[in-house]
């Protein structure tokens, strides 16, 4: 079963509401990487930003940058009882892609088309396949973000992560992201590029911004963005190592392994192995189709950014 989580307010608080609700998962994620699950409780004077994940490279970079999923990463640390350095470096651990991404690397299939027409009008629809996790590896979580400053969205993601692999925003903006494919392992560099999905959906009501934000953040990876909005603009944002390239107009690209889709549309092989989520951008709504449930969530009120 799919679980859902809410998390409002600043940063730091949105932080907290999922690491308490999704404890268990997290300190569970931890111990599979190898990372230490047990938070020091001796009171320390140490600055935030200092040791050898936080105090350099990919580390320094995230809490530099990204200043308000840092807070969200503390927050996450604190309300699950574990060490921030743990939460940290499996972010950090997402820029390699593949087996050290986990599920977040797992292969996936996104699609962006036109529906409706006529009467109706037409509108576009994001599509994100989602690999199922195997025995003992945390599932995806249904998160709605309602943050103090900036827009309101719901999302996919993992219980132990701060940013969204897909989510729409009460602006009018879809994002999907492809799997981590593959990078430089380590803590130096710049923080994953998985980060931006999480930016565009706080920040931004249109393609044009979020891609524009896209191109000029200092992030890192093999990874694909997939961005539409109530408008009707699609793009694809492709990180490249430490560069970024805009793609306009809609498309389809498949990751997965298996058989793509019969021309008649029923399901290959490849489908019906994933589950998979729709986003609408006009109607703000996200759609689940799992093998155990069927969810569409609405936005149920809209948050303007100052």
């Amino acid at each position: 079963m799919w679980t859902s989580i809410e998390c409002a307010g600043h940063p730091r608080d949105m932080g907290l509401a999922q690491g308490r609700a999704e404890r268990e998962p997290i300190r569970e994620a931890l111990s599979r990487a190898g990372l230490r699950v047990a938070r020091s409780r001796i009171p320390s004077l140490r600055a935030l930003a200092s040791g050898p994940i936080r105090g350099a490279g990919a580390g320094r970079a995230f809490l530099r940058h990204f200043a308000h999923l840092a807070e969200r990463v503390e927050g996450l640390a604190e309300g699950a009882d574990v060490p921030l350095d743990s939460i940290l470096e499996l972010h950090l651990r997402l820029r390699a892609g593949g087996e050290a991404a986990g599920l977040y690397g797992r292969r996936a299939s996104l699609r962006a088309r036109t529906v409706g027409g006529g009467g109706e009008g037409k509108r576009v629809l994001l599509e994100r396949s989602l690999p199922r996790p195997v025995a003992g590896e945390p599932a995806w979580v249904l998160r709605e973000s309602r943050p103090a400053v900036g827009f309101h969205s719901v999302e996919i993601t993992l219980p132990w992560l701060a940013t969204a692999i897909a989510g729409v925003n009460a602006g009018g903006l879809a994002v999907v992201s492809g799997p981590a494919l593959w990078g430089e392992p380590g803590r130096e560099g710049s923080p994953p590029a998985g980060l931006l999905a999480q930016e565009c959906l706080q920040r931004f009501g249109d393609v044009a911004g979020a891609s524009d934000w896209c191109r000029k953040r200092p992030v890192e990876g093999e990874q694909t963005f997939v961005l539409a909005d109530a408008a009707g603009a699609v793009a694809t944002v492709v990180s490249h190592g430490r560069t970024r390239r805009i793609q306009s107009g809609e498309g389809e690209l498949y990751l997965e392994s298996g058989e793509p889709a019969t021309a008649d549309g029923n399901p290959g092989a490849r489908e019906a192995r994933v589950d998979r989520v729709w986003l609408d951008p006009v109607g703000g709504r996200l759609q689940l189709d799992a093998a155990d449930t069927a969810i569409e969530v609405g936005l149920r009120e809209a948050a303007v950014p100052d």
